[in-house]
């Protein structure tokens, strides 16, 4: 009898730690905008500001958010060379968030319905042991194209064994991986929300 207790005691915590290992905090949604959905079939991704001391982080997850965005559905995505060419023609630095005007004039040369910015406030990849433990905290606006107001912001902050189920699958070992993972969650959150239309 104890044999067998012990038995299910051990697979009754390894389904708990399993399970546990997909939980974690769900990004936090912020709204500003009175109407929705937003009518949006086409996006723009304007340069991130890294706030990280990690090198190169900025066109990492850029690349990660332009990738999950064309996953996601099919809208129409600016080009990040049309992007940063009108960057330069404004004199804009990349690392400064354009003001509500010159969010107006992006989107209309871009022709595009919303703008995507945003912030990484953290992003490092910590040894641990024998182990890489990526840890990730990004914060994204969404700019009405129109009239370059915020429409909805966007706060997550997680890292790579957060994502940890039994025995260490599924385990992030990379900052560009658990990017990956958290733009799905936050992307899958705004749909849920029904922020997001595209009606042709």
């Amino acid at each position: 009898m104890g044999r067998r207790f012990l038995i299910y005691t051990i697979m009754a915590l390894s389904c708990l730690f399993t399970l546990s290992g997909c939980a974690g905090k769900r990004p936090h949604l912020q709204q500003f905008a009175s109407r929705y959905p937003v009518q949006a079939c086409s996006v723009g991704v304007l340069p991130l500001i890294n706030r990280s001391a990690y090198s190169q982080g900025d066109k990492i997850l850029y690349r990660v958010i332009m990738a999950e965005l064309v996953i996601q559905r099919p809208w129409r995505l600016a080009l990040e060379g049309d992007i940063r060419r009108i960057y330069r023609e404004l004199r804009l630095r990349p690392w400064i968030q354009p003001n509500p005007e010159q969010m107006q004039i992006i989107a209309s040369r871009l022709g595009v319905d919303l703008l995507v910015g945003g912030e990484i406030l953290e992003m490092e990849e910590q040894v641990e042991g024998d182990r890489v433990n990526p840890r990730l905290k990004i914060q994204l606006q969404v700019y009405n194209g129109k009239d370059g107001t915020l429409l909805w912001s966007t706060y997550h902050g997680k890292q790579g064994t957060d994502y940890r189920k039994l025995m260490h699958f599924g385990l992030s070992n990379t900052v560009s991986e658990l990017g990956k993972k958290m733009m799905k969650e936050i992307l899958g959150l705004w749909e849920e929300e029904e922020l997001l239309a595209c009606i042709n």
